[in-house]
């Protein structure tokens, strides 16, 4: 039962089911069992950009950038470099429109141009089974793709470039940055395909996606940082030495942080089939709650050491309230 509790929190998360069948009623906590529905992300993704639609996420360091933007860059000046033409589509800035092709065509055609961003930011959210949890409030997965389709349309309108890797086993989906605003569109496809892959390698995962940013730019993760932390840490400082900004937003469920279970009951493994534990959560509770603590306090140091922004959310938190908080709050650190 020790190692358990010393151990098995920071591997997986589990659905929790009432396995006292002929009680009157079941534990309160237990309404849900998990869940997967992509109409929380996109409720929840709606609320918070009523809040936080005119916030900025900026960089806190020097960024490679070609456009005069939100972000200090390393050069003094800069230019459009041309790549091609497309057609004009609804959205799109008529200041891009390319009059003399309109002019021999009778046609609206959009200019694109080359590295068109100040900043490059990388969006990485956890596909592992354990993101699947979710009983009260909706699944960490859908929290975790509604904070980050959030901060997308937020970089987007700052005319950031904005990437998106879904990691499980693998990369499971790799976007590249792309700064136009029909790239949200495109975002929120891949976003709303996403499934818990079971046990997933998300730290060597990691090491590889820097190295596909053509320059300096934010690395934001969404996960519950659960499994092996450490390959995990790792990879972010490696980030953090490639000259990446990198953001941790560490999502948990209230279960998870107050662990409120009044009866015995059955703990499923969503990562490993066939991992059940049947506990009486009363008796291991003081425990449980301690070396959660000592594991969310090794996370948030880690993070502070390699010089990353660390935020813990629960699923049972207000999201638009949560960014709006954070987002000022870091606007005022980089302004003073």
């Amino acid at each position: 039962m020790n190692l358990i509790l010393r151990r098995d929190y920071s591997k997986t998360a589990a659905v929790i089911r009432d396995i006292l069948e002929h009680n009157d009623q079941p534990d309160p906590g237990l309404r849900r069992p998990m869940a997967t529905m992509t109409e929380d992300s996109e409720r929840l993704t709606s609320e918070a950009l009523s809040r936080i639609g005119n916030l900025e996420l900026l960089s806190t360091r020097v960024v490679d950038g070609i456009l005069s933007g939100k972000h200090r860059s390393t050069y003094l000046g800069g230019s459009f470099e041309f790549a091609n033409h497309r057609a004009y589509a609804p959205g799109d800035e008529i200041r891009l429109i390319d009059w003399k092709v309109y002019a021999r065509r009778d046609r609206y055609y959009i200019r694109q141009f080359e590295e068109t961003t100040s900043l490059q930011g990388l969006m990485v959210v956890d596909c592992s089974g354990s993101m699947a949890f979710g009983l009260s409030t909706t699944s960490k997965l859908d929290y975790a793709r509604a904070a980050c389709a959030c901060l997308a349309r937020l970089m987007l309108r700052q005319r950031d470039g904005v990437g998106l890797a879904l990691v499980g086993k693998r990369v499971e989906s790799y976007v590249p940055p792309r700064g136009y605003p029909r790239h949200m569109q495109t975002l929120l496809t891949v976003l709303r395909a996403v499934q818990p892959q079971g046990e997933t390698r998300l730290g060597p995962n990691l090491f590889d996606l820097p190295r596909r940013m053509k320059r300096r730019g934010m690395l934001l993760l969404f996960s519950d940082c659960l499994g092996d932390w450490e390959a995990t840490a790792k990879a972010l400082k490696h980030a953090r030495l490639r000259g990446h900004e990198v953001l941790v937003f560490q999502v948990m469920a209230p279960e998870e942080l107050t662990f409120q279970f009044s009866r015995w009951s059955r703990f499923e493994c969503l990562e490993q089939n066939g991992v059940k534990l049947d506990l009486d959560p009363p008796a291991i509770r003081d425990e449980y709650l301690q070396n959660l603590d000592q594991f969310l306090q090794q996370v948030k140091r880690d993070c502070t050491n390699m010089g990353a922004d660390h935020l813990l959310l629960s699923t049972a938190e207000d999201l638009g309230e949560v960014l709006s908080y954070y987002l000022n709050r870091r606007t005022a650190q980089i302004k003073q």
